[in-house]
């Protein structure tokens, strides 16, 4: 694996806590020495502990590396700002779903899904969702329905997430009804009386 000269980091300001040099030795330290997990590069998002960071600079530029012994961490300047979701409503397709997540046709084990799927997608995301997006987590498609703000916004640790509802289908096909048969043709019988 390479090893970065340097590196830049900064916090998501909704999950700022106390001060800069909280921030490295409390969770960005830490982060790279315990949790780190393969190469990364500008643009990477991580969370320790709740917060949450992105890799804004590396040397040397555009490279992809891990953070080592030597590797220099910058840790100061603007924590980036973003909107954050009151409430964010998800509901999966049924294409890719497995079963067990569907305990009727009609309903959905919501607990499970939070657990297995969304809650640790989220936690290692910060990018910002919005209605009628379409997401795919370990193979299992997931739209957003609903949002609080409507425009969307990002994921945070207060964020109510709901999955509730029917799994949805990718496109709606009319069941299919056997085609009908022709009958065939009734054909007249001459009436009492009349001769043949």
């Amino acid at each position: 694996l390479k090893v970065l000269e340097k590196i830049h980091v900064l916090p998501y300001e909704d999950t700022f806590k106390y001060n800069f040099i909280h921030m490295y030795h409390e969770h960005i330290v830490p982060y790279f020495q315990t949790a780190q997990v393969g190469e990364f590069s500008q643009g990477f998002e991580f969370t320790h502990d709740g917060v949450r960071f992105q890799v804004v600079g590396v040397q040397p530029e555009n490279a992809y590396g891990v953070a080592g012994q030597d590797t220099e961490i910058f840790y100061e300047g603007p924590a980036i700002k973003r909107k954050v979701l009151e409430r964010l409503q998800m509901i999966p397709f049924e294409d890719g779903l497995p079963e067990r997540y569907r305990p009727t046709k009609l309903s959905l084990d919501e607990a499970a899904l939070l657990r297995d799927y969304l809650k640790p997608y989220f936690e290692q995301r910060s990018a910002e969702v919005a209605p009628g997006q379409a997401l795919t987590i370990e193979g299992v498609k997931f739209k957003v329905v609903s949002c609080r703000p409507s425009e969307g916004g990002g994921v945070g640790k207060h964020t109510e997430i709901v999955c509730q509802g029917v799994a949805l289908r990718e496109t709606f096909k009319p069941p299919t009804r056997p085609k009908a048969t022709a009958r065939p043709k009734a054909q007249a019988t001459p009436e009492d009386g009349e001769s043949k």
